[in-house]
């Protein structure tokens, strides 16, 4: 006799249980980045997001639990997309501290100029509990890694995981997050290429006094 594990799940309308829990935790994180991008997260109610996903609470409970938990979703999604921009951005330029400076710049930018992006990355992940914190500041580690290790091929000791570069690497991280947040609340007033060069004349600069005090 076939045990329950062992049996073929059934296909319902061509789609398996699987494609059609993805398909609906899709249209609610979907919905989740609309709503937390454009008005916020306290107006991303379970039934705001149920209405805008077009699917009832049982299955936003099934798969989020809570808010909360859509929202670790949701700002998830959105930083691995950030990353992902960074990271294609810095491996297609060469390996200097200018050029990869430049590519990163222009690539996280380029994510934070839709609002919903900088609303979601950078505002609303802000005060909400203990662990969107940490889920926040432990993506600020990982870019901050993504950063130093953008100039290992120049300096390979500036990649190793020691508490200096770790501080130094996120303090740089958090300046460029600041500045994106203040032109993206500012309304993208100022020029595009102001807070690129701003923040180049930062992360250039310090890098390279870094290169010099490297043992």
């Amino acid at each position: 006799m076939m045990n329950a594990a062992a049996r073929p799940r059934r296909v319902y309308g061509g789609q398996s249980h699987e494609d059609r829990m993805a398909e609906r935790r899709k249209a609610f994180v979907d919905a989740g980045f609309e709503l937390i991008g454009t008005e916020g997260y306290r107006a991303a109610t379970v039934r705001a997001v149920c209405k805008h996903a077009g699917y009832t609470d049982r299955y936003f409970y099934q798969l989020f639990g809570s808010t909360e938990g859509l929202l670790l979703a949701v700002y998830s999604q959105v930083s691995e997309q950030l990353k992902q921009a960074l990271v294609t951005a810095m491996d297609g330029t060469d390996a200097s501290i200018e050029a990869r400076s430049e590519a990163g710049l222009r690539a996280f930018f380029r994510f934070m100029r839709d609002p919903r992006n900088a609303r979601i990355m950078i505002s609303e992940v802000l005060g909400v509990s203990d662990e969107i914190t940490a889920l926040y500041m432990r993506t600020v580690v990982e870019f901050a890694g993504l950063l130093m290790a953008a100039t290992a091929s120049l300096e390979p000791s500036l990649a190793e995981p020691n508490e200096d570069n770790a501080i130094f690497g996120q303090s740089l991280i958090g300046a460029v997050i600041y500045a994106a947040g203040a032109w993206a609340m500012g309304g993208y007033r100022q020029p595009e290429e102001s807070v690129i060069a701003g923040c180049r004349s930062i992360l250039i600069g310090a890098l390279t006094q870094r290169l010099k005090e490297a043992p």
